[in-house]
């Protein structure tokens, strides 16, 4: 990470001067770290919901972030009904609510009590519009991309009012989405320049080429204005393959606030949105 090369570079620095310094180095406390997304299925139909917690602690310790298995991890809905997430124990760090049908335009309040500190997120369900077409396209290679088999949705954008996507491709159950510049213009978007309009081709990971056999879950994720801005940092700021968690240059404030002390706030967003997804089958570009 660039900040920690500055501070390194620092220290060497000072190390070549004649006299000795002693640096008494803080050794920060864990950074909780939060991953999740509330669904509303475009069907109306209940799903499962996951939130995904782990802890950042030393900057200087390179290894992956560990999960959290110690937290409690609450929902409340607009009528004050609370649910609970529960922890996985195969999977550390991940916590779930089994068959909740999330709706648009509520409101949802996320709380985790963790290391005598509780967190807090707010967040509306934002709509987004059905998938209309799901298909591929082969694209001749160009300066920027490789040539082969791409994905393309067509989708109907709502007219007169903002609305900002999201967009997610799984592949045999793992999320290819690559978190770097190039894609913080097509794998996330908002509709300044085609509200109201027909979209159709639109390549959500003109990166990928596809393979006949492979099967792919599309997936179209409506996200509120601050929810965009913050994925839009992300992916400005990480000029790597990874996940949200990979922290970037400049801390990126989300959405979790820390109630019980508000200097050590939490990194990540917690989104509240409408989803559509479908399923597609690469063929071979001749069986089309």
């Amino acid at each position: 990470m660039k900040n920690i090369i500055i501070l390194l570079s620092t220290i060497l620095i000072l190390s070549a001067c004649s006299e000795e310094v002693d640096l008494a180095l803080p050794e920060p406390s864990n950074r909780l770290v939060v991953e999740g997304r509330l669904e509303a299925r475009v069907d109306g139909i209940a799903s499962d919901q996951t939130i995904r917690l782990t802890a950042i602690g030393n900057y200087f310790n390179n290894g992956p972030a560990s999960g959290v298995a110690d937290a409690m991890v609450t929902l409340t809905d607009g009528n004050g009904q609370t649910f609970d997430y529960i922890h996985q124990e195969d999977k550390n760090g991940t916590y779930m609510l089994n068959d909740f049908k999330a709706e648009v335009g509520n409101t949802y309040t996320l709380d985790i009590f963790w290391k005598d500190a509780h967190y807090q997120a707010i967040e509306t369900v934002v709509e987004c519009p059905p998938l209309d077409r799901v298909y591929q396209k082969f694209e001749e290679e160009n300066t920027f991309e490789d040539g082969g088999l791409k994905l393309a949705i067509d989708f109907t954008d709502p007219v007169g009012r903002p609305n900002y996507y999201f967009w997610e491709l799984h592949v045999d159950g793992e999320n290819i989405l690559r978190v770097d510049p190039g894609n913080s213009g097509n794998v996330i978007a908002k509709d300044d320049l085609f509200d109201g309009q027909q979209i159709r081709g639109y390549l959500p990971n003109e990166e990928r080429v596809f393979e006949p056999g492979e099967e792919v879950i599309v997936k179209q994720i409506g996200l509120s204005e601050q929810a965009y801005d913050f994925y839009f940092q992300i992916f400005e700021q990480t000029g790597q393959t990874g996940a949200f968690i990979d922290v970037p240059p400049a801390m990126i404030n989300g959405n979790i606030v820390n109630l019980t002390d508000q200097e050590n706030y939490a990194l990540g967003y917690f989104s509240a949105s409408q989803t559509d997804t479908q399923q597609y089958i690469v063929q071979d570009d001749d069986a089309r």
